[in-house]
């Protein structure tokens, strides 16, 4: 019986992933953003996302999560994508290291670097 519970309820965390962190994304205006296994997928609505809307969406968008309290340890990695999802970004490590992040000051370049090793081209 609590098998079923777990189940029933596993699906509703992702969702709660997804709609816990769009506010933190209201300044790029995303067109969806999707929490499923594991793979946190964010559309925004630009042809094109560059090395400086993707680093922004995740430095000054998503890694304020652990900031607010919230726990992004289930989103293991993350895609920032154009509006026809076919360019972007993919960051490999998920959320986890956001609070490192955090706890640098906004100029040090460190974090562009850190991201950007950790980041592959979608597809």
């Amino acid at each position: 019986m609590a098998c079923v519970g777990l189940l029933l309820v596993a699906p509703a965390l992702h969702a709660d992933m997804a709609s816990g962190v769009a506010p933190l994304l209201e300044m790029w205006a995303p067109d969806s953003v999707i929490h499923e296994q594991g793979k946190l997928t964010v559309i925004l609505p630009q042809d094109r996302i560059t090395e400086q809307i993707y680093l922004s969406v995740i430095r000054l968008g998503l890694c304020m999560a652990p900031i607010q309290g919230m726990d992004v340890q289930a989103v293991e990695t993350v895609e920032i994508l154009n509006r026809h999802a076919a360019q972007g970004f993919v960051y490999e490590r998920g959320l986890t290291d956001c609070t490192l992040f955090n706890d640098r000051p906004a100029s040090d370049r460190t974090t562009d670097i850190e991201i950007l090793g950790n980041t592959h081209w979608y597809p």
